[in-house]
């Protein structure tokens, strides 16, 4: 397997999408990480009601 190395050459407005890009990516990677944790500590929460 090998991987291949690639450079874009881009102008500013080129440049500032790309990072408006990545930030909304990083945005909802984060959204939804919340989201999943809030959903396991509701259930670890849960779990500990059935048991008493």
């Amino acid at each position: 397997m090998y991987a291949k190395k690639l450079e874009l050459k881009l102008n500013n407005q080129e440049r500032s999408k790309m990072a408006q890009c990545a930030g909304y990516a990083r945005f909802v990677y984060n959204y939804g990480l919340s989201m999943v944790n809030q959903t396991h500590s509701i259930t670890k929460v849960n779990k500990r009601a059935m048991r008493s």
